[in-house]
């Protein structure tokens, strides 16, 4: 049963991975051998938990020993040798099973080397590395600082794991987005409706998440340890193209969250209240208006579009 799947094969930062927030200002205030000799002088003390790494460890608990990992975890980093050392030793301490690295030495990340490692989701703290990912066709993301409120009460559930994944330029294509820009609401609720029918093209992640769904096969509905959830702000009409599309793709998430806009009189409704409430693991958004606030209860990621997007 669980030998004709695909890993997930993830790929990290280390500090993405790990903490190294104050390492990073020696970097910046006393330049990079100041850096290279901090790292040296710590290489046996262990490295604090990162933004991910409490998701990763969670993940990486999935796997049975002896067994065809489900999930295969690669740390790909700009960091030289002398950070290596001391990541391979907090890896150790920490008991995560990554027998993978690669260390650029400085050099950025590019997406073929994310290619040789067979990289389906990078993860990593810096902004030109995941750009380059995603120019090259590969799900990334930009993690936020690690969440700094206490965790949600559906937090530790039966070890479950939550991936919570924005719709519209992650899940989906940036098509309905592009109307939005150009017509406004009006546009894009009208364009909506007379297109509920037909299926959204496949945004970044939607390969992501065909792999993650084709794990969850592997195991009994009833125990399995992933959960998905689809978390717009989509509301009325323009709710059922998303749906449709799901459907289409095989109802391939297990949670549907629309929460819809309120009025600039109203209460404001925002995801970070709904991610808490449902204690998802980890969120992407291709809006830091949704993953900053987010990132204070959550694991958050930021998405960027493709520069040739970008620049249309």
């Amino acid at each position: 049963m669980t030998s004709l799947f695909k890993p997930l094969t993830i790929g990290i930062s280390t500090s993405a991975l790990f903490d190294l927030r104050e390492e990073h200002d020696i970097y910046v205030n006393d330049g990079i051998d100041a850096y290279r000799r901090l790292q040296l002088e710590r290489r046996q003390a262990p490295m604090k938990p990162g933004t991910a790494f409490h998701v990763i460890q969670k993940l990486l608990a999935i796997n049975t020993p002896g067994e065809k990992p489900r999930v295969e975890v690669a740390l790909i980093s700009r960091n030289n040798i002398e950070t290596g050392i001391r990541a391979r030793y907090s890896l150790d301490y920490h008991r995560l099973d990554i027998p993978r690295i690669a260390l650029t030495g400085g050099q950025p990340v590019e997406a073929g080397l994310l290619g040789a490692y067979g990289i389906d989701l990078f993860l990593s703290r810096h902004a030109d590395d995941v750009q380059r990912a995603v120019d090259g066709d590969i799900a990334a993301s930009i993690l936020h600082d690690p969440p700094t409120e206490p965790p949600t009460p559906r937090d530790g559930k039966n070890g479950k794991v939550h991936f919570a994944f924005d719709g519209d330029q992650v899940l989906f294509g940036g098509e309905s987005e592009t109307v939005f820009q150009k017509e406004g609401l009006l546009g894009f609720m009208k364009f909506e409706t007379e297109n509920a029918n037909t299926p959204m093209p496949q945004g970044p992640f939607a390969k992501v998440l065909f792999v993650i769904e084709a794990l969850k096969a592997t195991f009994p509905k009833e125990t399995c340890p992933i959960e998905t959830s689809l978390v717009t702000m989509r509301s009325g009409q323009a709710q059922i193209r998303p749906m449709n599309t799901l459907i289409e793709w095989g109802q391939i998430v297990d949670g549907a969250y629309m929460i819809g806009r309120s009025s600039q009189e109203g209460h404001k409704y925002q995801k970070v209240d709904v991610l808490a409430a449902i204690g998802a693991d980890l969120f992407f958004d291709d809006q830091t208006y949704h993953t900053e606030p987010a990132s204070r209860v959550v694991p958050s990621g930021y998405v960027p579009q493709k520069s040739s997007h970008k620049a249309a």
